[in-house]
């Protein structure tokens, strides 16, 4: 049971590390085939991750790299829902 466990692991590590520059290349793709309004404005993580069929565990670092922040909305209400701010909402907002 370890040994399968471990080498499913193995396997998850392999295709992650494989496949980073393909999803990073993913989602410049599909983030530059969006209209101009949509792209500067805040994403929940679960629209990118059903955008591109990935998990936001893979997609984190990627946005990082790109210079995207991860903010959170905070209210007094209960749970304060986190997003992602492109880089050209940035510069827009600051």
């Amino acid at each position: 049971m370890i040994a399968a466990w471990s080498r499913e692991l193995l396997e998850e590590v392999s295709v992650t590390q494989l496949s980073k520059p393909d999803l990073k290349r993913r989602f410049i793709e599909w983030f530059d085939s969006q209209p101009e309004i949509s792209r500067i404005r805040p994403y929940a993580m679960v629209e990118l991750e059903q955008a591109l069929g990935a998990p936001g565990r893979l997609l984190s670092p990627i946005l990082l790299d790109l210079g995207w922040e991860r903010r959170r909305k905070w209210s007094s209400k209960g749970q304060s829902p986190r997003y992602w701010v492109p880089p050209e909402w940035l510069a827009d907002q600051g």
